[in-house]
């Protein structure tokens, strides 16, 4: 799209325009902080929110976990610098994403600027300020607002280097040849700190630096790719060192890289978005220990942090090449999901949140607008190296998601190399609109042009509104109450965290999660029989989950009835063969049944897998004792005797009558 000379402004009508673009933004985002600063999770994050707000405070303190990284870094360090400088204060970090939100704005503008015109770039603000997703996680403690920033300055540091034009001043200067582009790498590393994807695109920068066609010097080229590159390693390096170091084996920048791919490729994979297998905890505090205890346990022994990695990545690629057509099913699943109108919700709900917030509560512009806009105008406008750039870094950017599994907060980083051509429809348009070309032969190509345009925008938003289940909101909203309700019974406000729980079931009877864990809580409180409905309702809701048939097993135990019990205890081991709690529970009750062999058998898998367990020790001793192994058994009640744990004394003198006598 080349500007149209007869609709050029003065400088000032653009500015007050631009600034226009930016009032209405900051308005909104305001607007929404003051909204949402009266609910319950305004100083409370959730999941991988509470996890990086720990993170950070654990750096401010200098006692940060000394291990490869798992998740990605840099917004956890983010926090820290803001609560090294502020204290531990949640509107810090609000006040300066929505600070980072407004420096975002301008980024679109002059990036949409340099590809197409002004008109262009003041739309494309205004589409940026206008986006609801961006509102609502500008809001939230978690690192899709600095990833989102982060992307957005790597693609206009890229526009700046791949379509400047050398200067007269460059031809004596270094500086002119390698000072954008390897501001563009070091951007785009920053960017791959929070969205590790992102760093696929890494050879895009340089490839494009030693194409650029304004610079036909083959030693400029080289010397700007080369720049480009070299910003990136500098980024990423001293984390890859870092953890290689204390991983004793080479790590780029997280672990958890086979972990991912197999919850989104797998039997246990049905929706295309999270669903962690049974056997893992879906809690980040308990996930990678979950995932790397399976693993050693499959393998027979333990296994070192790319080990682990490389066991998933096989277990997934092992299930696509054997179960093709569930897995075509599936890929289906998650792209509809990826390039659908809904935001598909993870740590929060961002429908969920429009009951706390007006502005999330407006008709403000979806993923289907400004898809449909940007669509278009990249089949009728993208041409050119760096269009095509931007181009490939969106479509590639949504391959690396649809690879492992959805969530809106995942594809909104990507937003920022589709942002340029949603605004760059909208002059388009009304250039098309206005002309009025004077042969009829020019008229009807024209018309037929624009009514293409059209045509390819309401098709592309067509699409997107492809139905998805999600429960007609009802789910999401149980969830985000359970969230909830998890942070009080944490708080110790055990009646709020009931009260939310039972929210939770009223707005969505039967949902797996608040069932599961209000029966944990009715247990402990002695109410056995709301306990057991509620299980009840979590196993059928959830059969795969082996934490609520331990708890059902429970009650059948306090009922005095064993073999339900022990039932219960064994499909949870069979769920979950790595989690060491399933099998003692499962052990104790065929203990308790007198099968003393089976029993053994547990115990000798937990004591390969939890040698410094006093418990396991001493149980096992136990079992030993009664399948009369009394040698065995002295040894393995030593043990636990070294190990600290407290030792039944009728079992100590009945297996050690000498040490008794002579007390």
């Amino acid at each position: 799209m080349k500007p149209n000379p007869h609709s050029t402004p003065g400088t000032s009508t653009r500015v007050w325009l631009l600034l226009a673009a930016l009032a209405l933004g900051l308005g909104l985002r305001v607007a929404n902080l003051a909204d949402i600063s009266n609910s319950p999770f305004f100083t409370r994050p959730v999941i991988d929110g509470q996890v990086y707000d720990s993170w950070a405070m654990s750096i401010v303190r200098n006692k940060a976990p000394a291990q490869p990284f798992y998740q990605d870094p840099l917004y956890p360090y983010f926090l820290a610098s803001i609560y090294s400088i502020f204290g531990h204060s949640y509107w810090a970090v609000y006040i300066i994403q929505l600070a980072l939100a407004m420096v975002f704005l301008l980024l679109v503008y002059d990036t949409t600027r340099r590809l197409f015109d002004w008109r262009a770039g003041i739309a494309a603000a205004a589409i940026a300020a206008l986006y609801k997703p961006f509102i609502f996680y500008e809001s939230q403690i978690e690192k899709t607002a600095l990833a989102v920033f982060l992307t957005a300055l790597f693609v206009w540091l890229f526009v700046k280097a791949t379509s400047r034009k050398p200067q007269a001043t460059d031809r004596n200067s270094a500086i002119g040849n390698w000072s954008w582009p390897l501001a563009s790498g070091v951007a785009l590393g920053l960017a791959a700190l929070t969205r590790a994807n992102t760093l696929l695109f890494a050879p895009l920068l340089p490839l494009a630096l030693a194409i650029k066609p304004q610079t036909a010097h083959r030693r400029r080229r080289i010397t700007a790719a080369a720049a480009g590159l070299l910003g990136v390693l500098g980024v990423i390096a001293p984390v890859s060192i870092r953890n290689s170091i204390l991983a004793r084996e080479f790590t780029l920048t997280t672990t958890q890289a086979g972990q991912n791919l197999y919850i989104g490729n797998s039997q246990y994979n049905s929706t295309g978005q999270y669903q962690a297998p049974p056997w893992v905890r879906p809690n980040p505090d308990f996930e990678q220990a979950d995932f790397a205890e399976y693993a050693s346990k499959s393998v027979g022994r333990k296994l070192s942090y790319s080990d682990v990695s490389r066991f998933y990545t096989r277990s997934a690629l092992n299930w696509i090449a054997s179960h093709g057509r569930d897995f075509a099913r599936l890929l289906g699943r998650k792209t509809v999901l990826y390039f659908n109108n809904f935001e598909v919700p993870d740590n929060q709900d961002l429908y969920f949140f429009a009951r706390y917030s007006r502005v999330l509560r407006l008709p403000l512009l979806s993923f289907g607008i400004v898809f449909a806009f940007g669509l278009a105008a990249i089949i009728l406008t993208g041409r050119g190296l760096v269009r095509l750039s931007l181009v490939v870094l969106f479509f590639g950017y949504a391959g690396s998601v649809i690879s492992f599994f959805v969530f809106s907060r995942y594809r909104i980083p990507a937003l920022p190399a589709l942002l340029p051509f949603s605004g760059a429809m909208v002059p388009w348009l009304a250039d098309s609109v206005r002309a009025r070309p004077s042969p009829r032969a020019a008229r009807r190509v024209h018309t037929g042009r624009l009514a293409g345009g059209v045509v390819l925008i309401l098709a592309a938003f067509t699409l997107t509104l492809y139905p998805v289940h999600h429960g007609g909101g009802k789910t999401e909203a149980a969830q985000s109450l359970t969230n909830l309700a998890a942070i009080y019974y944490h708080e110790g406000d055990t009646a709020r965290a009931v009260a939310t729980y039972e929210q939770a079931l009223e707005t969505q009877p039967g949902h797996a999660e608040a069932s599961r864990n209000l029966g944990i809580i009715r247990l402990g409180q002695g109410n056995v029989d709301r306990a057991f409905q509620l299980l009840a309702d979590a196993v059928r809701a959830d059969p795969a989950n082996p934490t609520t048939r331990v708890f059902l097993g429970r009650i059948y135990e306090r009922r005095g009835e064993t073999e339900a019990a022990y039932g219960e205890f064994r499909k949870a081991v069979s769920l979950a063969p790595g989690r060491i709690e399933f099998r003692f529970e499962l052990a104790t009750a065929l203990q308790k049944l007198d099968d003393y062999p089976r029993a053994l058998a547990q115990y000798d898998t937990m004591i390969q897998f939890a040698p410094e367990n006093p418990a396991v020790r001493h149980n096992y001793a136990v079992c030993l004792y009664h399948v009369g192994r009394l040698d065995e058994a002295r040894l393995q009640i030593e043990a636990a005797r070294r190990l600290g744990g407290p030792i039944n004394a009728r079992f100590d003198s009945l297996l050690n009558p000498v040490r008794s006598s002579r007390r």
